[in-house]
């Protein structure tokens, strides 16, 4: 029963000046990444509100086209009923929660405590990502159904 133990030896690398400086140059690019994280994601939220607002645009001009409403390429056309129902309500939510990631709100400042300071960082940045990435996905799910809107009036089926 006499195990012997063995530590691997590690041989010390040694860094070039080359690899030191991209080392800190990645050092300062993710820094700055992350500093400018906040901004970042309510850029985003704008920018899919603005996209949504568009899009709603198209869909309003397609469904109140002409005199009629609704028009005669819709009154038949029960998947074109129903996909304008799924695109009003992908758009809206998405938009919602789109205006939810830039909508100013109050944080629990930590002055003192670095550690719930981060935490608290991490959380707005948690908030923020998930509400721009489930507007991103709504407004996806929107978009194609606006597409399948587009083809089932020009291909009938």
């Amino acid at each position: 029963m006499n195990q012997q133990h063995h530590i691997p030896i590690y041989k010390e690398e040694v860094e070039t000046e080359e690899q030191r400086e991209e080392k800190q140059r990645l050092k300062t690019i993710f820094a700055e990444i992350e500093s400018k994280q906040v901004e970042f994601l309510d850029e985003a939220g704008k920018s899919i509100v603005e996209r949504i607002a568009t899009f709603l645009a198209i869909l309003f001009a397609v469904t109140a086209f002409g005199g009629n409403f609704p028009p005669k390429y819709l009154v038949n056309n029960s998947w074109g009923k129903g996909l304008v129902i799924a695109i009003l309500i992908c758009y809206l939510i998405a938009m919602g929660v789109g205006i939810l990631a830039i909508q100013p709100r109050s944080y629990d400042l930590y002055k003192y405590n670095i550690t719930q300071m981060r935490n608290e960082w991490k959380r707005i940045i948690t908030f923020k990502k998930r509400r721009v990435q489930w507007a991103g996905i709504l407004f996806g799910i929107g978009t194609v159904a606006l597409a399948g809107l587009i083809v089932s009036i020009i291909l009938p089926l």
